[in-house]
């Protein structure tokens, strides 16, 4: 009878275990930084506006300084519902964005009297003419 000899299986390393996969461990991930931006900062000339200028509300501000207001600004491009602060000077820019969000909140004003008044109108208490409400 010829005599069986033990053979010793060899298991590979990467293969531990009944063919499940290793659980994964558990990675903290890093949470992410945004980088804010400044909405004050001022912009550096470009093709658009040859100075330097700040972006409020879409209205461009910019530098308009003379010797006696060194941090005097002017408002060089607005939207069409802006175009009454075209051309206006300010002695900073605080002044400019102050006189910016007037000018939204009596637009704003405006707006919801003549629609509470057409409101009012539809309903029978108030008898709107043409030229009542200020446009």
């Amino acid at each position: 009878m010829a005599v069986k000899k033990a053979t010793k299986k060899v298991v590979s390393k990467s293969a531990k275990g009944k063919g499940k996969p290793a659980p994964k461990k558990a990675v903290a991930k890093k949470p992410a930084v945004k980088k804010v931006k400044d909405p004050y900062a001022w912009l550096e000339p470009n093709k658009a506006n040859p100075t330097r200028h700040i972006r409020y509300s879409n209205v461009s501000i910019a530098e308009a300084f003379t010797d006696k207001f060194p941090e005097m600004v002017e408002v060089t491009k607005a939207p069409a519902r802006y175009t009454g602060l075209v051309g206006k000077r300010y002695l900073n820019w605080q002044f400019a964005v102050k006189a910016i969000n007037e000018y939204q909140a009596e637009s704003l004003i405006s707006k919801g009297a003549k629609h509470v008044a057409k409101e009012l109108d539809e309903v029978g208490i108030l008898a709107v003419e043409a030229g009542d409400i200020e446009d």
